[in-house]
């Protein structure tokens, strides 16, 4: 059983957790994953052993999720090289936090310490998506149960960290089991494990769908190549393509036609009017959502921005700024607060964070158009639904990955998105994976990778409120409330 102690184990653990993110439905991986690392945590009792175990556990597991940011193809192998392994180390450290709050409070409950482990870690990855510089929860251990919709149900009630925080204890109750097998903790386990089971089927049909106004939709996915895009006087080859692959939808008088991210490549607000004239001429009375660049201000103040834009045949209607920009690709961290970091040149873009939640109205169906990696985020979506959006529009440009599985695990995501405030959701992108979900969280249409094609689908628009769109990460915040108090009660009780 020494085996079980090294690091060997560790890297196994991480790996295993790791792969269950991937698009290969090995989701009941992290069931049992953490369970080695738990037992190299039961055996270690020094504070430097406990961060060694956490910088090979999370080494090992980050660079299982995320290798695929070596692979952009808008940098050099290089590059991209140094940026992932700068990510992983960087995300490293949300492992070696838990390893060292796990060796505090082994030291005060120890015999009790391993059942802290869930708290612990649902209340880093909580705060750790606070963080300016990291990517947001895309590592989350709830991503890796996106295969049991049932299960995923949930998070209309505790979010993802909910999820995550059950990952965590079957483990726990796993590794309690086999260092203790009596008939009780058996019993226990699986009572833990079928609960959510449960709770997820009674959840699911709470789903109301308000008949009395739908949206017929288009979703148009251009598949244009990264290299097309960025080619000198493109723009109205790209526009040209977009609007012949719309047009078949646009003659059967769709409410909404939806371009992905960054699809017009040229400033149709600021002085193409050719362009903009052309979009609206072919419109027909449907109305088009698009993303956009944007600038504002006069030389040197001029600002750019990551936007979406609402056109119809005689207005453009709303402007949307992206508010969650990538950190190191659409700017510099902490730039907003040290605008010399802006005129660092990395390869990155430097957009300016938009300030408004802007809702666009069409066919009287409030819309929230996000873009890209915004879709990613449980409290941003959530406060758009909260100031009216009763669908949820992701504009989205994954082309600078050619491959699995970065296209897969950022689609995914989408589904929390619509469970956790039972809203219908529409993925448009331009190189793949579009789809149409709906407020169960089911996927009703799907565009492959790397491939051209349209979705044509009727939405039906959703008014409740959930109790996530009420209390949001309140589940999360108790989990960081009950940390704080194991832990400081544990210091007063040394004292």
């Amino acid at each position: 059983m020494r085996c079980i102690y090294s690091p060997f184990a560790l890297i196994i653990s991480a790996f295993l957790t790791g792969l269950a993110h991937h698009p290969l439905h090995l989701g009941l991986l992290a069931w049992l994953s953490l369970v080695p690392f738990i037992f190299v945590l039961n055996r270690i009792t020094k504070l430097r052993h406990f961060i060694i175990s956490g910088f090979i556990w999370g080494c090992t597991y980050y660079l299982t999720v995320i290798f695929w940011l070596a692979t952009n193809i808008g940098t050099t192998p290089l590059i991209g090289t140094i940026s992932m392994i700068a990510a992983v180390l960087y995300c490293s450290l949300n492992i070696i936090v838990i390893c060292i709050i796990t060796n505090i409070l082994k030291n005060h409950y120890p015999k009790r310490w391993f059942w802290f482990i869930p708290f612990i870690w649902t209340s880093v990855e909580y705060i750790r998506n606070m963080d300016i510089l990291t990517g947001g929860p895309w590592t989350a251990l709830a991503n890796t149960q996106l295969d049991f919709l049932t299960l995923a149900q949930n998070a209309e009630i505790c979010g993802i960290y909910g999820i995550s925080f059950w990952v965590v204890l079957i483990n726990i109750l796993l590794f309690n089991f086999l260092v203790r097998p009596y008939p009780q903790n058996s019993f226990g386990a699986i009572s833990i494990f079928i609960l959510p089971w449960l709770t997820g089927l009674w959840l699911t049909p709470q789903v109301q769908t308000d008949h009395a106004s739908s949206l017929d939709v288009a979703v148009i996915q251009p598949n244009i190549h990264l290299t097309q895009k960025r080619k000198p006087g493109s723009a109205q080859e790209n526009i040209a393509s977009l609007l012949n692959d719309s047009r078949s939808a646009i003659e059967k008088n769709v409410d909404l036609v939806v371009w992905p991210e960054s699809s017009i490549s040229s400033y149709v607000l600021q002085g193409n009017d050719y362009y903009l004239k052309w979009i609206q001429g072919k419109l027909q009375g449907s109305k088009l959502i698009s993303g956009i660049p944007y600038y504002s201000d006069k030389e040197p103040e001029r600002k750019y921005y990551n936007s979406a834009v609402l056109i119809q045949e005689d207005s453009i209607q709303n402007v949307y700024h992206k508010l969650k920009l990538v950190p190191m690709a659409e700017h510099i961290p902490l730039s907003d607060f040290f605008p010399l970091l802006k005129e660092l040149n990395l390869g990155q873009a430097n957009f300016t964070r938009g300030t408004e939640y802007t809702i666009m109205d069409v066919k009287t169906v409030k819309c929230a158009a996000m873009i890209c990696f915004e879709s990613t985020f449980p409290s941003l979506n959530r406060k758009f639904v909260q100031n009216g959006a009763q669908v949820l529009i992701y504009l989205v440009n994954d082309g600078w990955y050619e491959n699995p599985p970065e296209p897969q695990q950022h689609a995914r995501q989408a589904v929390y998105r619509a469970i956790e405030n039972r809203r219908p959701v529409i993925r448009c992108t331009n190189t793949g994976i579009s789809m149409i979900i709906d407020a169960g969280g089911n996927i009703s249409h799907k565009l492959p990778l790397n491939k051209k094609g349209i979705i044509q689908a009727t939405i039906k628009p959703q008014n409740i409120a959930t109790f996530y769109t009420r209390h949001g990460d309140i589940f999360a915040k108790l989990n960081v409330l009950v940390s704080l108090l194991f832990i400081s009660g544990g210091m007063i009780r040394k004292k």
